[in-house]
């Protein structure tokens, strides 16, 4: 396991040695070496459920309605889904605020711009028109 964690066995042995002093000092005296064993569990997945939830997130924004996503979008919105926040403790209201204040519209306005111009087809178009 010590090769699969990125250890040599030199410093696996300290580590053995080092726990053996952690567990005589009742948790006061932590070794480097020890220190970095934990570091490296402390990001080691303890099953495969956070692996199946973040796969389930990935489903919700990547399916048949929303496939034009780009990858980085896909990744921001699976970063916010599985790191963020529950949807009921986030106050969107400052964010919506801000993005209309920059002069962004809501869905509910009417479209701005120049209308679009009614296109006159030609005398020799209309042969074509079904």
């Amino acid at each position: 396991m010590s090769k699969s964690l990125g250890f040599s066995p030199d410093t696996t042995a300290d580590i053995v040695l080092n726990y053996s002093m952690f567990k005589r000092s009742d948790g006061k005296s932590v070794g480097e070496n020890l220190k970095s064993l934990f570091s490296v569990l402390k990001i080691m997945p303890v099953s495969s459920a956070e692996c199946e939830r973040g796969l389930s997130q990935m489903n919700l924004y990547h399916s048949a309605a929303r496939n034009r996503l780009l990858v980085n979008s896909v990744s921001d919105l699976l970063m916010i889904g599985i790191n963020g926040p529950p949807l009921c403790h986030w106050n969107a209201q400052k964010y919506v605020v801000s993005w209309l204040k920059s002069g962004r519209h809501g869905a509910p306005e009417k479209a701005t711009g120049v209308p679009r111009k009614d296109v006159l087809i030609s005398h020799s178009s209309k042969l074509f028109a079904i």
